[in-house]
């Protein structure tokens, strides 16, 4: 029986696994190879990010236009000797870096480097070293020059390997007391892939590259951590990098062909950072079908759980109910081969009632007489009804007259109230009979008092005078006297 339970329950597990996994497999491969989903996808990730990137910027430019209201930004400018302006640069530029990395703003753009430039653009001095002192960032980057001239703020891309420039920078204006243009504050922060991961985790989680325009083409400077190196590579060769290139005088994310066959590139003008389409963003998603090899992992192993679990509990479940049989079984050949005397003694729950009439069966086939005892020897079956009134009958073999009964007494027994009398009698009664040692199981107050009213009828209708009873105890035997009060 027990392998019985085990097939077929496997086999209902087997084929809920196999129409489990038909149905996800349905599912979720047109859920993830659809192209048209994944590039709307790819166009919602590109999106995303651009605008965390503009917002970041807008965020630093606000914070330097409010530092550069401090009256200290200024005193750099003002002092008459080249080394005290470069030291008091400096130094400002340590304070500044310093608010920075205390800012809440700007918790997630921690500057790598913070300058002071004069009104044309040449460096007075930066953060943290002596470096770039002099430097004419000014031609190097003229919209920073052109935005600081006219007072405002911006910000740009810049890159430049040799110089190990490779960041988002940030400038505003510094003005002196009577609002004199007097220079600059810039403000970089890294253009690397941590920066880019930190983006895309904090918007849509998806894959983002950075391209930048150069005079080898287009180059990769950086990206999230979940674009795989052959993706990264194969944008900056055609002619995938010439379409991407295209795709910078589009004012909006566009599909770039070109590129491996079982990937989507979406692309998007870098936005925030200048007016000379300084990079391009790009978002990259897989197109080739889903790897389902984890679900069908995942729902093997669920079946095999499944079909450990029905061993176990079709071992079980074979086990209690195969082990009684076999007693059972066992046992009727012993029957048959002579040994009438036995009986089954097995507590199941399942099977006990079974097991009480073969035994019942087996009794009256033999001509045994059945135990119907009680642990303690009493008649596990209750008397009769017919039982009753047949005690009842030799109970009452004695009718006492008027003159063997004190009077008092048959005038208290014509004195007392129905009710509380045939309540008093029938406790009486059962009392005596407990002495005795009978039964009293069967005898219910109603049943009594019907019977005694009876009784008392007949009575009064033989003496011609009303009766009630006494209940007396005579050796054995329990007696009810019958007393004319009347």
């Amino acid at each position: 029986m027990r392998w019985k339970i085990i097939t077929i329950n496997g086999g209902i597990i087997i084929l809920l696994g196999l129409f489990l996994y038909a149905l996800l497999r349905i599912q979720l491969t047109d859920l993830v190879s659809n192209e048209a989903r994944i590039q709307a996808d790819a166009t919602r990730v590109v999106s995303a990010a651009n605008a965390q990137l503009q917002l970041d910027a807008l965020r630093v430019e606000r914070w330097l236009s409010e530092q550069a209201l401090n009256p200290s930004l200024r005193e750099p400018f003002l002092a008459s000797i080249a080394n005290a302006r470069a030291e008091g640069a400096t130094e400002q530029c340590n304070r500044i870096q310093a608010a920075a990395a205390q800012s809440p703003v700007l918790a997630t753009t921690p500057p790598a480097i913070v300058a002071l430039v004069d009104v044309n653009g040449v460096t007075l001095g930066r953060n943290g070293s002596n470096l770039m002192r002099g430097e004419d960032l000014g031609k190097a980057h003229p919209k920073m020059k052109e935005t600081i001239a006219a007072g405002g703020t911006g910000s740009s891309i810049w890159y430049n390997p040799q110089q190990s420039q490779q960041w988002f920078v940030s400038y505003a204006t510094i003005r002196d007391a009577v609002g004199k243009v007097v220079g600059g504050v810039v403000y970089g922060t890294p253009l690397n892939d941590e920066r880019l991961t930190r983006t895309t985790d904090k918007t849509s989680g998806g894959t983002i590259v950075v391209g930048i325009p150069s005079p080898r083409g287009l180059e990769a400077v950086a990206k999230s951590r979940t674009v795989p190196p052959e993706i990264a590579s194969s944008i900056t060769q055609d002619p995938l990098a010439a379409n991407i290139l295209a795709s910078l005088k589009r004012d909006n994310a566009s599909l770039v062909a070109g590129g491996p066959a079982d990937w989507i590139i979406v692309a998007n003008e870098l936005g925030g950072y200048g007016d000379e389409r300084q990079a391009v963003l790009l978002a990259v998603a897989p197109a080739r079908p889903a790897d389902l090899s984890g679900l069908t992992t995942a729902i093997a192993g669920m079946v095999a759980l499944g079909l450990v679990l029905v061993s176990v509990g079709g071992v079980l479940l074979g086990n209690y109910i195969s082990k009684p049989i076999e007693e059972l079984e066992e046992g009727l050949l012993q029957i048959l081969n002579g040994r009438t005397d036995l009986r089954f003694e097995l507590e199941h729950a399942v099977l006990g009632g079974l097991v009480f009439r073969i035994n019942t069966l087996l009794n009256q086939l033999m001509g045994v007489q059945e135990d119907d005892t009680d642990e303690d020897g009493r008649p596990s079956l209750a008397p009769s009804a017919k039982a009753f009134g047949g005690a009842l009958e030799v109970d009452e073999n004695s009718t006492a007259g008027a003159e063997q009964i004190d009077a008092n007494v048959a005038a208290a027994l014509a004195a007392e109230p129905a009710a509380a009398y045939y309540r008093r009698i029938y406790q009486e009664y059962i009392q005596a009979k407990r002495t005795i040692g009978d039964p009293t199981d069967h005898i219910t107050e109603a049943s009594f008092v019907e019977r005694i009213q009876q009784r008392e009828q007949e009575m009064a209708a033989k003496t011609g005078r009303p009766v009630r009873y006494q209940v007396q105890l005579r050796g054995k035997e329990v007696v009810l006297i019958a007393v004319q009060i009347g």
